[in-house]
């Protein structure tokens, strides 16, 4: 990395004369005429405007129309501009008005009485007095002339004066600026930088610099990509941009690393029929996620990655499947579902299991799905009660219950209708329910049982206001027998009082257990030794997060937790081994970014980026940590758990 001062006028030209040139990856020009006259006001006062970063690299990479005429293309290899695009737009619009890409000139004026830059309005552009910027930052000016043009005689008082002020305004052309070069062939690696160098509020991910990059090469391509997202969202399949880009880069064969598909050998046409591969397969993947396996919107995926495969399988099989199949690839969702398959290493992941959809068939195929997305676990090892212990909503587990509830059918306990995942009165939307509500059990039991996925039931709004803090003793004499069956209530009567909880938790677990053994093609647990005891305790989550018992719920990220976000999310930070990994936290999607050092990347859970950490450092231990008592929010000192 160089590092030297530069005039700035110098960098100037060398943008209008195309030896500088905007990568793709770069956002539109988007200053407004108050910020090129603050520009030229802190240049005239002597006020630091900040560094150019440039970007040396060997490679091809496809560049964008810049916001000036460069009329003259560089015969070498030109650097690209990382960092200062405004700054050097601006500049040139002043400095050459007729380099203004869209032919609309700015008229930045100078007023030498008051040492202002205005933008003037019509009448103040009579005013000989304010003298034009463009002119004062021409070569060899004579400053004499200007003023005894703007009828100012040699003999007035101020002509000296004004004489200086005006060789100042010149002056901004020796202005020295701090240019760093970067030298780089890894576009990931620059990619990450620009990332982090944006300054607008939201930070920009990969997947944004993609799209950007795309629509730079492909006239229509954002709109067109827009426009699916939207279609995405109309149908309640929303999908981030990350996922929906690992698809694309598969299709157009360039692996589910999607940040090669800004490599200049994918050209327009490549990618226009990436992206139409894309939108088919997703639409295949979509409606087989809904028809076959009851999802009814991305929100109930463990992670929005588990559409990817479907797709790629739909796409390559015309969007048809053998017989057997569709309970195959069912199957398989729900496993990566369970297990939490795409919480680490997305991209190998997903590589292999393209290898796998381009090479196999039949049985050999889905056995070997089936079996990466089972983790550590048997390929044929059925849950055991055990399993669904200190498992709370926040759990893929539970997400997997309420698929099992809406494909059972299952009724309200009140209503005697099937619930439905999206209705049309307020009172029938879904909400969690305590079995036992916890007004009730926290007093004497551990908020480990009675948040538990075994004391959770899934009701509408109205029937869980009419149950309120009624013991299930009470209220199930009301309840249809088939109703609680349902949502697998044990039958035995005599569970359903306080005393008995522990039972009552123990006894449904075991139902539970078997209700998800079915989902995943797994055995019954009865009589089947467990074959994996060590699995790791979920996170207790928050109380606010887990049940509307009432009509007013604290929301999920409070004004306290909205105080800590920086521009890239909540800083946070972990010492491990003597060595300090800074992240960021995002407090709406709880994933956490690792912007660099041992486990860079983008996970779904803190839990997930502490694993990545350890593994990274130390391979040879047992990775599982609970992220929330992992992390230190920065600006606090206190650990993450702190502002779950």
């Amino acid at each position: 990395m160089g590092l030297a001062n530069e005039k700035i006028i110098t960098q100037v030209e060398d943008l209008l004369k195309g030896r500088v040139v905007i990568p793709s990856i770069q956002r539109d020009f988007v200053w407004m005429r108050p910020d090129v006259r603050d520009l030229f006001d802190s240049l005239y006062r002597g006020y630091p405007v900040g560094a150019l970063l440039l970007w040396k690299t060997n490679l091809a990479v496809p560049f964008k129309t810049a916001a000036v005429v460069q009329a003259d293309k560089s015969v070498h290899q030109p650097v690209y501009l990382l960092d200062g695009q405004q700054r050097l737009s601006s500049l040139a619009w002043v400095y050459r008005p007729e380099s203004k890409a869209d032919g609309r000139l700015i008229d930045l004026r100078f007023d030498v009485r008051t040492e202002e830059f205005v933008n003037p309005s019509a009448v103040q552009g009579r005013d000989p007095l304010l003298i034009p910027v463009s002119m004062l930052l021409q070569e060899n000016v004579q400053f004499y002339q200007v003023l005894h043009k703007a009828g100012v005689p040699f003999d007035d008082p101020d002509f000296d004066t004004w004489t200086r002020r005006l060789q100042q305004v010149n002056n901004i052309r020796h202005h020295q600026i701090a240019v760093i070069t970067y030298e780089s062939d890894d576009y990931e690696e620059v990619a990450e930088l620009f990332a982090r160098l944006n300054k607008g509020g939201r930070r920009l991910s990969k997947g944004d610099l993609v799209y950007s990059a795309i629509a730079a090469r492909w006239s229509d391509g954002l709109d067109t990509m827009d426009s699916f997202h939207q279609e995405l969202r109309d149908s309640n399949f929303a999908l981030n941009r990350e996922a929906v880009l690992r698809l694309m880069s598969l299709l157009a064969g360039t692996g589910a690393h999607h940040i090669k598909l800004i490599g200049a050998e994918v050209d327009e046409t490549a990618l226009k029929e990436a992206w139409q591969a894309t939108e088919r397969a997703l639409r295949f993947a979509i409606d087989f996620l809904k028809g076959e396996c009851s999802i009814p919107r991305s929100e109930v995926l463990s992670s929005p990655n588990v559409t990817i495969v479907p797709a790629l399988l739909l796409h390559h099989r015309d969007g048809k499947l053998r017989p057997g199949e569709a309970q195959l690839l069912r199957r398989w969702v729900y496993t990566a579902m369970a297990f939490s398959h795409y919480s680490l290493q997305v991209e190998g992941k997903l590589d292999a299991e393209a290898r796998l959809v381009r090479t196999r068939e039949g049985a050999e195929l889905f056995g070997e799905l089936i079996r990466r997305a089972s983790g550590t676990r048997s390929l044929d090892s059925a849950l055991q009660p055990r399993d669904l212990e200190q498992k709370y909503s926040t759990h893929a587990f539970f997400k997997l219950l309420y698929i099992a509830a809406l494909r059972g059918r299952a009724r309200d306990w009140a209503t005697n209708i099937a619930i439905s995942d999206q209705p049309m009165s307020s009172g029938a939307k879904i909400e969690f329910h305590h079995v036992f509500p916890r007004a009730r059990v926290q007093a004497t039991y551990a908020k480990e049982e009675w948040n538990s996925l075994a004391n959770l039931a899934f009701v509408t709004g109205q029937t869980n206001k009419m149950i309120s803090s009624r013991l299930p003793d009470d209220y199930m004499a009301g309840v249809a027998r088939e109703r609680l069956s349902e949502q697998w209530i044990p039958e035995a009567a005599e569970l359903r009082s306080l005393d008995r909880f522990p039972d009552f938790l123990a006894a449904r677990r075991a139902l539970l257990a078997d209700v998800l053994n079915g989902l995943l093609g797994l055995p019954s647990h009865a009589g089947q030794a467990r074959q994996n005891p060590s699995v790791e305790a979920d996170e207790l989550p928050a109380d606010e997060e887990l049940i509307v018992e009432g009509p007013a719920a604290p929301t999920l990220v409070g004004a306290a937790v909205q105080e800590l976000r920086t521009e890239h999310g909540v800083e946070v930070h972990v010492v491990y081994e003597g060595h300090r990994t800074n992240a960021y936290y995002d407090p709406s999607s709880r994933t956490v970014t690792i912007p660099s050092g041992p486990g860079r990347g983008e996970y779904e859970t803190p839990s997930g980026a502490a694993v990545a950490v350890v593994q990274a450092m130390k391979p040879h231990v047992n990775p599982n940590r609970n992220g929330w008592s992992f992390w230190t929010v920065t600006a606090t000192g206190n650990l993450l758990q702190s502002i779950r």
